[in-house]
């Protein structure tokens, strides 16, 4: 895979085709490259290279509240206890990419488990299993065991690429960085097969991916990297866990008791889709160089940061936003940026050092 198997990118999308040059301007914004100049007068603040650097995660994190990005990748204030649904997810990918390297298979199953568990006890022992339920070891066991009932006979794909990572450019010098799960290919077409773990399956997680900006990151990957007739989309590889389910006497469960769960949802973007698509997150990019420009300004003395404005619509959207307490009485940040509070760390994200990477490319 390199740059020469690309068949439509951004600059195609911007122009409906693959022939005329990128246009200069969207909606009246040019394309500059993300610069930002280094900021002495930020006494507190100490550049980082990641600060250049953008992906889907980060994205949307902005989106959701773009002082919570300043917190945790601008700062790069990180909680000093790991967080199991993140810990978790990552090494049931790592059992999942035994499945896609040699079939999905009892046997793929114990080796994935392996995978699974030397990871995941690095990040939490024994002591942790009852209290991170139904994210444990002993539940992903069972659920491996079940995926392979699942879609052992189901899952007969060509599976072309593992793991693949790099940067796709949205205009001239504004990459996307990404990592793909897997690349397959069947009757339908081309698709990137991503995993997800949940807790519970509802109408509501599965709608989430069709705007997902993540979902619209790998579309576009599959697009610069295939023919537009060949591409089928993003299929989500959803697994949601459950403790063993309880039973009666009779056999019977009782009522409200479920076990681990399997749910795929496609989504599919033509390219007019994705030409919509290009515009907004060229907008978002913009946004947040924005907010690094208006940062070159602030004072240690202002009142009010303000750069990275506060979303008070996001602070508990999926639970208490974990910077509520601090950004409820902290109206310049700045201010307080010397150390991380207690309980923090400082560990910058950087999508470019992703581990088990095995491609690489830029789009």
């Amino acid at each position: 895979m390199g740059r020469s198997a690309r068949k439509i990118c951004w600059q195609s999308l911007r122009n409906g085709s693959g022939n005329s040059p990128p246009q200069d301007n969207v909606e009246g914004r040019s394309h500059r490259a993300f610069h930002i100049i280094i900021m002495a007068n930020l006494i507190n603040i100490d550049e980082h290279d990641t600060w250049k650097v953008q992906d889907a995660t980060k994205l949307q994190a902005y989106m959701n509240c773009p002082r919570r990005y300043f917190f945790e990748y601008v700062l790069g204030w990180r909680s000093e206890i790991p967080n199991n649904h993140l810990e978790f997810g990552t090494a049931w990918h790592m059992a999942m990419e035994v499945f896609y390297e040699k079939g999905v298979s009892l046997e793929s199953a114990a080796e994935g488990y392996k995978k699974f568990e030397e990871y995941y006890r690095e990040q939490f022992d024994e002591t942790w299993d009852e209290g991170n339920a139904p994210k444990n070891p002993g539940n992903a066991l069972r659920a491996l065991a079940q995926y392979v009932q699942t879609y052992q006979d189901l899952d007969d794909f060509e599976v072309l690429h593992i793991e693949v990572a790099g940067s796709v450019a949205i205009a001239p010098n504004k990459p996307i960085y990404f990592k793909t799960d897997t690349i397959c290919r069947d009757d339908s077409g081309v698709f990137s097969l991503e995993h997800k773990t949940g807790s519970y399956f509802n109408t509501k997680w599965a709608a989430q991916w069709r705007q997902k900006m993540q979902v619209s990151v790998y579309s576009h990957v599959l697009f610069c990297l295939f023919e537009p007739d060949e591409v089928y989309g993003v299929k989500i590889n959803g697994v949601f866990f459950a403790n063993p389910p309880k039973y009666k006497a009779n056999g019977e469960p009782y009522a409200n008791s479920r076990d681990n769960e399997f749910h795929r949802v496609p989504v599919r973007k033509n390219i007019a889709a994705m030409q919509a698509w290009l515009v907004e997150v060229t907008r978002w990019y913009d946004m947040i160089q924005d907010d690094f420009n208006r940062l070159l300004s602030a004072k240690e003395e202002d009142e009010v940061l303000e750069a990275f404005p506060r979303n008070t619509e996001s602070c508990t959207q999926y639970g208490p936003c974990p910077f509520l307490d601090y950004c409820s009485i902290w109206n310049n940040p700045i201010q307080y940026a010397d150390s991380p509070p207690i309980g923090y760390r400082v560990e910058h994200w950087d999508p470019r050092k992703i581990p088990g990477v095995r491609e690489t490319v830029e789009l």
